[in-house]
């Protein structure tokens, strides 16, 4: 799971590659400006059941800071093999997963 996470966040790296560009082909100041801000962090909040055993089941999506991205996918992964301490009775919950570079 942690692999997961760490594999996200090496492949986030949102950082333009501008010293790799040849000189002449840097990209102006006006250029710059109109570029999307770089993904500084990502949050995606799930809604999930943890059953009595102590297994959390079920999760969906309730909000996503950049939808469309994957990262609802991921952050669903990364709670598939959850588990919280057994109780009486299930109960619904909800987290936020941060994804930071």
């Amino acid at each position: 799971m942690m692999i997961l996470a760490l594999t996200a966040a090496i492949l986030l790296d949102a950082k333009p590659k501008t010293d790799r560009l040849p000189r002449d082909e840097n990209p102006t100041a006006a250029d710059q400006s109109a570029a999307p801000a770089p993904l500084l962090t990502v949050a995606v909040t799930l809604e999930c059941t943890a059953r009595a055993a102590g297994r959390v089941e079920d999760c969906r999506v309730l909000g996503e800071t950049h939808p469309g991205l994957g990262f609802a996918e991921a952050a669903i992964t990364l709670m598939r093999d959850a588990e919280v301490e057994p109780g009486p009775e299930d109960y619904q919950f909800a987290r936020t997963i941060q994804f930071t570079p």
